[in-house]
């Protein structure tokens, strides 16, 4: 009788510590980001093979901007030599920051995490092919600015940027 009285409480014991190891492991391991923090952003850039012919219709590399925006609109509304020209100028206000990089035919690229500034609204990719006027060279996203973890993947093939954002 003593004997089962012991398992009994054991059992018992052993199933109270396990469902409130639980919540405390659940607080442990699941990784958040408080609402008060700024956003968090990794990029991959990925370059088909055959990205930007030129002229002779081999691959050519790409110049690549990214901008924080505070509002998309002046970004989408602006042609590609206002912006290869003088960005700042054309996106006024709605200007926050500017990225650049350079991807290869074939090539793929990680962007470590950074925050985002705290008036960051939107996230614009501009891609400098060769023949812009054939191509479709600019993309933007909207993001939340605080409490988040985005990751944007940005796939460059022929002539044309894909965006794509994974929460």
């Amino acid at each position: 009788m003593l004997n089962n009285k012991v398992v009994s409480f054991l059992l018992v014991l052993v199933a109270v510590v396990s469902l409130s190891g639980c919540g405390s492991a659940q607080q442990i391991f699941k990784p958040t980001t408080p609402a008060d923090q700024l956003t968090k952003l990794t990029f991959s850039l990925v370059a088909d093979d055959e990205v930007n012919p030129n002229f002779l219709g081999g691959a050519s590399p790409i110049e690549v901007q990214v901008f924080e925006l505070v509002d998309d609109s002046m970004f989408m509304s602006a042609d590609f030599e206002e912006i290869n020209n003088d960005y700042e100028e054309v996106l006024k206000t709605n200007f926050v920051k500017s990225y650049d990089y350079f991807i290869l035919p074939g090539q793929f690229k990680f962007i470590d995490s950074f925050e985002i500034q705290s008036d960051t609204n939107y996230i614009g990719v501009v891609a400098k092919f060769s023949e812009p006027n054939l191509s479709e060279w600019k993309k933007a996203v909207k993001i939340i600015n605080r409490g988040r973890v985005y990751h944007l993947l940005m796939f460059f093939n022929d002539y044309e940027v894909k965006l794509d954002r994974v929460e």
